[in-house]
């Protein structure tokens, strides 16, 4: 029931006034702690001594390597020798010193207690039983249900435990949680800032006045999901953050051994992608090796498809909702659940159409505010995270190039990706030297010509088409033509030319817009 003297000083840290750390002695861990008396005749460096200063017996043995806890009642300062003063956690002289030595006693037996469950549930994976036995020993522990999911959200176990959290209970006999839940979840700082800690954290929501903690599930370095206690029966106290994290680390070990979760075709599948998205994959003969265990056969013409869900309101829709459209959207593809993404690997015969985004999917998109980023084909499921990075570029740049559209295809937007070095939007930097031309005679003489000639090469120089949708005769849209020709000595009937000036007029109208973001954003 060891306790280091950095516990004890970030247990105290708002009594202390002062602590002091001896560097030969500030990785010191004790085993119990005593009170102060006056026959105290010696210090034993196991211990943690608590008392007054006044207290301190001026002769007694080994007081170099002693650690205290210190009411300083003399108001004497502390010795400031880093090499022969003790390790001391110095109080002021209005605390009870028996309050502290309580406190402190308190510490060790709740560290007994600790170090008892972790052995029981150490105990509880040893038997062999299976995981389901591992989280039903952890909910007795910890006085409250336990729930594992993996990293796309399926339960995995939970125990017996009854749940009355009609969110949570939903989602057992479901057997996952629902895209709107997941949604919903994502937007929580509690669980944003929680996950980027690494460590067991408090969750709390408006839905429920029960607080969660979530502890990490890892097999080696690689998450592979989560260990849910729903604080529905008890307060979660802070001792149950280290057996929260322990018993992941025996769902962990369990499910490492565990043959039916590692030979499951859908926890194969799943544990693939997020492999390969991860890049945790070293070599291609290694991917085979995956996909030949696993049964799996890609053959077709692949694309990643990343849902961003960030703005999707769960409210007023049934628990399901999501996942329940997107598996009829999506009919072929399975999903997995990354970084915030819904997440799915698309494939279709070689002698198949490019993905039909149909009327039906654009509107379910835009009314529930979910976008949609589609990779550029591929043919090797090896190179997946790079795909997957094109398709969340697509959703990035789509943002800001076509606001509008639901969907965006990495191939409608990869010139804009060339753009990635003109951080500032400086549209100079890309604008043809003609266009400048024209923006400068434009803001002069308060012209229209910059826009007249994007239009004349958008309707492929077309004279009808382009005054329609300028609204202006066709004989004002000549001497406009005529004034550009005078202006930019280009000549518009080469198709070379007509090419340039196009792409620059894309590019530094996409520029245009990062500009206008940015400084939305900064105000």
């Amino acid at each position: 029931m060891s306790i280091s003297f950095e516990q004890l000083s970030r247990h105290f840290d708002k009594q202390a006034v002062r602590v002091h750390r001896n560097r030969r002695l500030e990785d010191e861990i004790y085993s119990d702690a005593i009170l102060i008396t006056k026959s105290l005749t010696s210090f034993a460096p196991e211990f943690i001594y608590v008392g007054k200063r006044s207290m301190l017996p001026g002769n007694a043995a080994n007081m170099e390597n002693a650690s205290l806890m210190l009411i300083n009642d003399a108001e004497l300062p502390v010795q400031e020798d880093v090499e022969s003063s003790p390790n001391i956690i110095e109080f002021t002289a209005g605390e009870d010193v028996f309050e502290i030595y309580n406190q402190t006693r308190e510490l060790f037996l709740e560290k007994a207690e600790t170090e008892q469950a972790k052995a029981t549930l150490l105990k509880a994976f040893a038997a062999g039983k299976g995981m389901d036995h591992i989280v039903s020993v952890a909910a007795d522990i910890l006085g409250n249900p336990v729930i594992v999911i993996d990293l796309s959200y399926k339960v995995l176990a939970y125990s017996d435990s009854e749940v009355n959290d009609p969110v949570w209970r939903d989602n057992l006999q479901k057997g996952y949680c629902s895209y709107d839940f997941i949604a919903a979840v994502q937007k929580m700082k509690s669980v944003q800032n929680g996950a980027k800690s690494g460590e067991p954290y408090e969750v709390f929501c408006s839905g429920s006045a029960a607080a969660k903690m979530v502890a990490r599930i890892k097999i080696g370095d690689k998450p592979v999901g989560n260990l849910i206690l729903l604080g529905t029966e008890r307060p979660i106290h802070p001792r149950d953050r280290d057996l929260a994290a322990f018993a992941g680390e025996m769902v962990a070990a369990e499910l490492q051994k565990n043959s039916f979760y590692r030979n499951s075709a859908h926890a194969v599948y799943d544990e693939l992608i997020y492999d390969l998205l991860e890049n945790h994959l070293s070599g291609k003969e290694l991917v085979q090796e995956r996909l030949r265990s696993g049964n799996i056969r890609l053959t077709g013409r692949l694309s990643v498809l990343v849902l961003d869900i960030a703005q999707y309101d769960a409210s007023g829709k049934y628990n399901g909702y999501l996942r329940d459209r997107i598996s009829t959207l999506f009919t072929a593809e399975r999903q997995i659940f990354y970084n915030g993404y819904i997440v799915s690997i698309w494939e279709r015969e070689l002698k198949a159409a490019r993905m039909d985004c149909g009327p039906d999917m654009r509107e379910f998109l835009t009314s529930n505010q979910i976008r949609l980023g589609i990779s550029s084909e591929f043919s090797d499921i090896a190179d997946c995270r790079k795909y997957y990075l094109q398709a969340v570029k697509a959703l990035e740049i789509g943002l800001i190039a076509m606001p509008a559209d639901p969907v965006v295809l990495y191939s409608d937007v990869q010139l804009y990706d060339m753009l990635s070095a003109y951080t500032q939007g400086d549209y100079r930097e890309v604008c043809h030297p003609a266009l400048l031309t024209l923006r400068e005679y434009d803001g002069k003489h308060h012209a229209d010509l910059y826009h007249t000639l994007f239009i004349y090469l958008k309707n492929n120089r077309q004279l009808q088409r382009t005054a329609t949708e300028l609204f202006i005769h066709r004989n004002t849209l000549r001497y406009r033509l005529h004034q550009i020709r005078v202006l930019i000595h280009v000549d518009l009937d080469n198709i070379d030319n007509v090419l340039k000036l196009y792409m620059s007029y894309k590019m530094t109208a996409y520029l245009d817009r990062l500009r206008e973001a940015g400084e939305c954003t900064s105000g």
